[in-house]
């Protein structure tokens, strides 16, 4: 059976190392921590030189001109920080930052909160300094007063909604998960596309889950579709030491290192051999290669281990192929959203692959699937 699996999971692998949606899967309309806007030039002088319509010109008070550059430092400060902890997220096998790395955003953040002057700048300080802990539920009182100041505040709610899932705060993460969704903060394509993937998992079974879109929606989904029988793991909450306490406790053997990689994700699955798993196709294949001979393709997951045949895995990934929406939601898909189409390719494939009905009919109908896929709505 896995050896004849091992025939197109080949296949399934390659079109699933094209079809990773950005490693951020950021929600935010806030801050934005994938900005290329690029910082303010300063003039090396403590005068600033405007010229007015008539060409003519005139100095600036130089109180002014010092707030404007402590502004300009706290933009640049911030925008430093924002960008390598983007590029930190983007990285396909490992969601924690090197200790050098996780130094010198420290020190960023505490700098960020010593210059901050402006309400914004207040708000921005702590929220930053909230992220930078990777959901340390001890800077909670941080991210609690950013948003005091601004309760609507999109980046600060969608940290609010990790810090109550890493601590179980569930009535928090209700009424977290309903603000969010009021505010038009989850996109209605990737709730789509998280009821299909939430189908995708069997009962009683975990899914292991990348970064921060795919985790709310699926667990929004997982509320509304009353699936209690599942888990939702999310590999970037996992850097959260309140986070592991709280699957330790759920029954999880939990990895001693600190690390959060590809090895972790090893560990975590081989300490837990009476635990079935489902990896969302959100997480980067780097970190799936090392199970690849033990996977079976189901819907929009991965099923870790598979104890399935391949008419099993036919008839589901059939059934899904007729049911699931495609994210079909009427909606113009956002670029960043519309990679997530691609994920749907291996179910299809699976189906092409096992099925013994060759038809026209059949050939049409796997056809109109994958028009579905290349569709930009």
């Amino acid at each position: 059976m896995k050896r004849n699996l091992l025939i197109f999971f080949g296949v399934i692998a390659a079109v699933h190392s094209l079809a990773q949606p950005p490693q951020t899967n950021s929600i935010s309309n806030g801050i934005n921590f994938n900005s290329e806007e690029k910082t303010p030039q300063l003039l090396d002088s403590t005068q600033l030189i405007i010229t007015s319509k008539d060409e003519e010109s005139r100095t600036v008070d130089a109180d002014d001109d010092k707030s404007l550059q402590e502004q300009s430092y706290f933009k640049k400060e911030a925008d430093t920080y924002k960008s390598s902890k983007a590029k930190i997220k983007s990285n396909s096998s490992s969601r924690s930052a090197s200790e050098a790395e996780e130094m010198q955003l420290q020190q960023s953040v505490t700098k960020l909160k010593g210059v901050a002057q402006t309400l914004s700048e207040q708000i921005e300080a702590n929220i930053l300094y909230y992220d930078q802990g990777n959901y340390n539920a001890e800077r909670a009182p941080q991210l609690i007063e950013a948003l005091r100041l601004n309760p609507n505040h999109p980046e600060g709610l969608n940290l609010l909604l990790a810090n109550s899932l890493v601590t179980g705060d569930t009535l928090m993460v209700s009424n977290t998960l309903n603000k969010i969704k009021a505010l038009g903060l989850i996109p209605d394509a990737m709730t789509c596309y998280a009821v299909d993937l939430i189908k995708s998992v069997p009962e009683n079974t975990t899914l292991i889950t990348h970064g921060t879109l795919d985790t709310y929606s699926a667990i929004q989904e997982q509320v509304a579709l009353r699936r209690n029988s599942i888990d939702i793991i999310s590999l970037d909450l996992l850097q959260s030491a309140q986070y592991r306490a709280l699957l330790l406790k759920k029954g999880f053997t939990i990895p001693v290192q600190s690390i959060v990689d590809v090895t972790y994700l090893g560990d975590l699955i081989r300490v837990n051999p009476s635990k079935r798993f489902a990896f969302s196709m959100t997480i980067p294949s780097d970190y799936l290669l090392q199970f690849e001979e033990d996977l079976a393709p189901n819907g929009l997951v991965f099923l870790y281990p598979n104890s399935l045949s391949n008419e099993q895995i036919l008839r589901t990934n059939e059934k899904f192929m007729e049911s699931f929406s495609y994210m079909d939601c009427g909606v113009e898909l956002d670029e960043s959203i519309a990679s997530l189409k691609q994920n749907y390719m291996p179910m299809i494939l699976t189906v092409e692959t096992l099925s013994s009905d060759k038809s026209k009919e059949k050939r049409s109908k796997i056809e109109s699937r994958k028009i579905k896929i290349r569709q930009k709505k």
